[in-house]
């Protein structure tokens, strides 16, 4: 481990890498502005435009995790482990799919409107990935564990703040007696919002992990 630090240290830094991962801080933030605008959203026509506004860019994103994958392959020394950057590509790709999946079930299970528990996961959700894209693009500087540590306190607490909103709201839907086509719509909703969150979450302890393992 410390002769493969040393031989990094000594080699020309590949950057290329580093401009891949903020190609997808990129998408990760343009894909939460317009998952943003599931909040106010009015209609099952507005909602589903904004999942097909969301699908290119995700196509896009998953453009740029082919080049990266395809980069680690060619490069004999990369600036952080391999196995390292792989998973990075990995997460931060997951939480552009999680907004984009989370967006397509909100028009096939034919919402006109969100609730409030799941506008409120929505722009916990937009807190999270745009704190995540932060962080990604500061991983030029892996080794320094500060540079994410603001980044990594407030996800985890987005995350918490989540998991309080979608167990009450979960908790609320078997107390209201309503239907159960409506109990598993709504249902299933909230946990493909409360996924994505925890996608996030994974997403900002892999770039920690990096940072600490490389600081």
């Amino acid at each position: 481990m410390l002769i493969d630090r040393l031989v990094r240290f000594l080699l020309p830094r590949p950057d290329q890498f580093f401009a891949m991962l903020e190609e997808l801080a990129d998408k990760i933030e343009a894909t939460a502005a317009v998952f943003a605008e599931l909040e106010s959203a009015t209609g099952h026509s507005q909602i589903e435009a904004i999942a097909a506004r969301l699908k290119p860019i995700e196509s896009d994103a998953d453009n740029v995790c082919q080049r990266l994958y395809e980069e680690i392959d060619r490069t004999f020394v990369t600036p952080i482990d391999r196995e390292d950057l792989a998973r990075l590509t990995k997460v931060l790709d997951n939480v552009v799919d999680g907004m984009e999946h989370t967006a397509a079930f909100a028009a096939l299970f034919r919402f006109a409107a969100l609730t409030e528990p799941m506008r409120h996961l929505v722009r916990l959700t937009v807190g999270c990935a745009r704190e995540l894209a932060g962080a990604a693009r500061r991983l030029r500087q892996f080794a320094n564990p500060d540079s994410v540590k603001g980044a990594t306190i407030a996800v985890h607490a987005l995350e918490n703040e989540a998991d309080a909103v979608y167990r009450k709201a979960i908790a609320a839907l078997f107390d209201n007696g309503i239907n159960p086509v409506e109990l598993v719509r709504q249902k299933d909703m909230l946990f493909s919002l409360e996924e994505g969150i925890d996608q996030c979450d994974d997403a900002m302890d892999a770039i920690r992990s990096v940072v600490v393992k490389n600081g």
